[in-house]
């Protein structure tokens, strides 16, 4: 689950780099909220890579933003189960605080990150390889907790690449764009605040020490990067339940941005 506020409402402040502010921003336990599931989030990061412009991260091919728009799909029992306690356990259940994806067992994340890549890999080699590549830049960094998963995902990769009609440049400049896609996409569902600064690379990656920055302001729902990544005119959406349920009006918001 990735908790979500509206643009402007990030309390945490300190930390510069953009995952460092998504990740004390997830970690506040406050109430009101919104709820985003993590597919949803994922669908948001795939709205934004086919938006991108190929100065960015070269010509995405359908199948790749497919890909980025479905990485997270081995999450979505995991949600939903926290959504039906939240929502079914009555008054005091209503009143908890949701649990984030950052907060989640090892274990359990690595199961979601192997289901969501033998989801994409009935349907899309290619694909598959990007999303366990992007899964486990991220095991690196809990490496002694994802020792099995890493060396299950290393085979996995090799299997595929060897059947795989894309080169080694390719592959490392998509799962680039899934990781940048990816970390925007939890950057605007948390709510963050002023300017947030990314790199255009996959953000636990070793390149994104020293690849190009790219800066996002928004203002009034208003995207704009520096330099333009994106195709200017773009909409972004993505909705989110609202917690607890007020008492009266909707109980989902629709967040909607418009890049400049």
């Amino acid at each position: 689950m990735v908790i979500g506020w509206l643009p402007g409402e990030e309390k945490s402040g300190g930390p510069s780099s953009a995952w460092a502010r998504v990740e004390a921003a997830q970690r506040e336990a406050r109430l009101p909220c919104l709820l985003v599931p993590q597919p949803a989030h994922a669908v948001l990061a795939g709205e934004l890579a086919a938006a991108l412009l190929a100065a960015s991260f070269g010509e995405l091919p359908p199948e790749i933003v497919r890909a980025i728009q479905m990485h997270d799909t081995g999450w979505a029992a995991s949600d939903a189960q926290q959504i039906q306690r939240l929502r079914s356990g009555g008054a005091q259940a209503s009143k908890a605080a949701p649990v984030s994806f950052v907060a989640i067992p090892p274990g359990e994340a690595a199961e979601a990150w192997s289901a969501s890549i033998d989801s994409i890999e009935s349907w899309s080699k290619t694909g598959a390889i990007i999303v366990s590549r992007h899964f486990s830049l991220l095991a690196h960094h809990d490496e002694a907790h994802h020792q099995r998963f890493l060396r299950t995902e290393k085979l996995r990769q090799q299997k595929l690449e060897s059947s795989s009609m894309a080169n080694s440049e390719d592959l490392e400049r998509w799962t680039a764009a899934l990781g940048f896609c990816d970390l925007v996409s939890l950057s605007l569902v948390s709510g963050l605040g002023s300017t947030v600064e990314f790199r255009l690379a996959h953000p636990a990656s070793l390149q994104a020490q020293t690849a190009p920055r790219v800066s996002m302001q928004v203002e009034d729902w208003k995207l704009r990067f520096t330099p333009q990544t994106v195709r200017a005119g773009c909409t972004l959406s993505i909705q989110a339940l609202k917690h607890p349920v007020p008492a009266q009006g909707a109980r989902a918001e629709t967040l909607t941005w418009e890049a400049q």
